[in-house]
């Protein structure tokens, strides 16, 4: 048996322990439907993700697929349109809460906006530094 697709094969293996993983803790706690679809799910994702690392034609498709020019643009947008939706629901959240907590006089509020504040500085100071990285070597 050859692996084809390391990456695929990993993904498989992950998601089928979590799978077992989760089982094992329905049998242990009891069963609940949403556990069960949780499982299922993984089992299946799991399953599959072996499978086609094990093919070589299906893995010969997927590396295509990964390396596809289109798709890895597609991705790069969906992911700096997701930063910047994120930057901007941290600066939202931050302030509705330090001023909730501020009205409510509750300080665990203020202190949860706190927290989401030094989130939004680190994601500009990353977005800022990364900037500069590839400003240099592109």
């Amino acid at each position: 048996m050859r692996i084809y697709h390391k990456k695929n094969f990993a993904f498989g293996l992950f998601a089928l322990f979590l799978g077992a993983l989760n089982l094992v803790r329905i049998a242990w706690q009891g069963f609940d439907w949403n556990d069960g679809a949780l499982v299922g799910l993984l089992l299946l994702l799991g399953g599959a993700g072996v499978i086609r690392s094990l093919s070589p034609k299906w893995s010969r498709e997927d590396k295509v697929e990964e390396r596809d020019e289109r798709n890895q643009l597609v991705k790069l947008k969906s992911r700096s349109q997701a930063y910047y939706i994120s930057q901007f629901a941290f600066l939202a959240a931050e302030l509705v809460l330090i001023a909730w907590g501020k009205v409510a006089g509750q300080e665990t509020l203020i202190y949860v906006g706190l927290g989401l504040m030094a989130a939004f500085f680190i994601s500009l100071v990353t977005d800022f530094f990364t900037w500069v990285y590839y400003d240099e070597h592109t």
